[in-house]
C-alpha cells in the first residue's frame, strides 16, 4: 500500500471485519440452537445493525467542488 499506516489500516480493519461476522454467525447459529450467550448476542445485534446502517441508510456523499483547476489542451 506504499505507507506503514495503510498497511496497518488495511490489516486490522480486514481482522476486525471477520471477527464481527464471525460473531454474528456464531451468536445467531446459537440462538437459533438454543445456546444463546445474551452478551455475545447483543453485540451480534448492534453489529448487524451498524452494518445495515451504513449500507442502506447512510447517504454517500461524494465531493462536488472542484480543488484544482484543470489544464486544458494546448496550454
Amino acid at each position: 500500500m506504499n505507507n506503514v499506516k495503510w498497511t496497518w489500516f488495511a490489516i486490522l480493519y480486514q481482522c476486525g471485519f471477520a471477527y464481527a461476522i464471525s460473531l454474528m454467525i456464531n451468536q445467531f447459529g446459537g440462538a437459533l440452537t438454543g445456546h444463546v450467550n445474551p452478551i455475545g448476542l447483543v453485540f451480534a445485534i448492534v453489529i448487524l445493525a451498524g452494518m445495515l446502517y451504513m449500507l442502506f441508510i447512510k447517504k454517500y456523499k461524494e465531493s462536488t467542488t472542484l480543488t484544482e483547476k484543470l489544464r486544458t489542451q494546448g496550454s
